[in-house]
């Protein structure tokens, strides 16, 4: 199998952003650089978000030559900062008028299949889960310190696991803390009494703890207002997300603005039978977009 992190709904994705060469655009989560490296082969310049400092490493060696050119710049923060950090490139004017502005939630294969860094089932890392290795609290954290009817609330309303309520008890009724993903995945397992369907049976628990670990949603939510008032009119807002969570806080934001005469939004659009086929990955994606006609 190819683990190789593929961009979902890459050419819908550009397609809505409507590429001019040499104008700026903002990958607020450039993960692989999947997204971004279209943009910049159509022409485009890409200011580019990633907290996570592997991904801002790997980008800089993959994209060394549009960076030295002036046609790339890579930041390492969260793109709940995007207003901050694009002023000052522009008053720095190592960045133009921001014409587009692209958000892809989903977490990186990469990510995903990191064992060491807590975010996948297999191996037995430690319970990590941060995007970014500078914030303090980690899975196991919330794990011990939380309490098992938040713990339970967790897992339910970020997670949408069924049988949180149980999950959270034998969490916190293990003889041992709960510190690897070894231990969280197998405890999970015993509870849900082993796999149903597609999805591993831990799936959903780890997703809660990775939303809550990094703030995922409130980076969200403080992020999109600072994109449209960066945003020039006739620009466009794009959000890929694969979690209703992060998709409705997308939802309220657009439609609000376009009941007040900002722009338009469209949406939302899924993926085609054949990339699903291609990327089961991509199954749960829902794109989204702002077009901004006012200021």
């Amino acid at each position: 199998m190819n683990n190789a992190h593929v961009p979902v709904m890459l050419s819908e994705a550009t397609e809505a952003l409507q590429i001019h060469p040499n104008e700026w655009y903002i990958d607020a989560t450039f993960g692989g650089g999947g997204h971004t490296g279209e943009i910049l082969r159509q022409g485009g310049n890409v200011l580019a978000f990633d907290w996570d400092r592997p991904a801002i490493e790997a980008g800089n060696k993959k994209f060394a030559d549009h960076i030295n050119q002036g046609k790339l710049v890579l930041i390492r923060e969260s793109f709940a900062k995007l207003h901050d950090e694009t002023t000052k490139m522009q008053t720095e004017q190592k960045v133009g008028r921001i014409q587009g502005i692209l958000f892809d939630f989903g977490t990186s294969t990469d990510q995903l299949l990191s064992s060491e860094r807590g975010f996948s089932f297999t191996g037995d890392g430690e319970l990590d889960m941060r995007m970014d290795d500078r914030l303090g609290v980690q899975a196991k954290d919330i794990l011990a310190v939380v309490p098992e009817k938040q713990l339970s609330e967790l897992f339910l309303e970020t997670g949408g696991e069924p049988q949180a309520r149980k999950i959270a008890k034998a969490i916190k009724s293990s003889p041992v803390p709960i510190t690897t993903t070894g231990q969280l995945a197998e405890l999970v397992k015993k509870v849900k009494k082993g796999r149903t369907g597609k999805l591993h049976p831990a799936t959903k628990v780890f997703q809660a703890l990775r939303i809550a670990v990094n703030s995922e949603l409130e980076q969200i939510s403080l992020a999109l207002p600072q994109a449209l008032d960066l945003l020039q009119p006739g620009g466009s807002i794009v959000t890929i997300a694969f979690h209703e969570g992060e998709d409705r806080i997308a939802k309220r934001y657009f439609r609000e603005w376009a009941k007040t005469g900002l722009g338009e939004e469209s949406g939302p659009f899924t993926p085609a039978d054949g990339e699903v086929q291609k990327n089961p990955r991509a199954r749960s994606a829902k794109l989204r977009v702002f077009r901004k006609t006012n200021e």
